[in-house]
């Protein structure tokens, strides 16, 4: 028979307890590993939070001020067209009847329907 002391014996245990403790230790590693490449898996799935759009509106309609920045008034006048200029027709102001005009015009249209 084989003829084993005790202090071979005991290192033999010695590493035996050395092995089964470097295997827990890589075990615990890739579990760890295993779960962070999970969440990043998950992570990459998800959409990103966007920021509220609310905060970044900067319209203000104080001191009569409009949306493009001019005054928010209309002048009844009509303006004057330069012949020579091409865009004349298309920014000049054109003169349009009062609102009062409108209802009166609006009234007397129905009524002529109403006959």
């Amino acid at each position: 028979m084989l003829s084993i002391s005790n202090s071979m014996l005991s290192a033999v245990a010695q590493l035996f307890l050395i092995l089964q403790y470097v295997c827990s230790v890589a075990d615990m590693m890739f579990r760890t590993l295993l779960i962070a490449c999970i969440l990043a898996l998950a992570s990459a799935f998800t959409a990103p939070v966007m920021p509220s759009k609310l905060s970044m509106s900067k319209v203000s309609m104080n001191g009569g001020k409009g949306f493009g920045g001019g005054e928010a008034t209309r002048d009844p006048e009509p303006t004057e067209i330069d012949p020579n200029d091409p865009k004349g027709k298309q920014q000049a102001i054109h003169k349009a009847e009062s609102f009062a005009d409108y209802l009166a015009r609006r009234q007397r249209e129905e009524a002529a329907k109403g006959n």
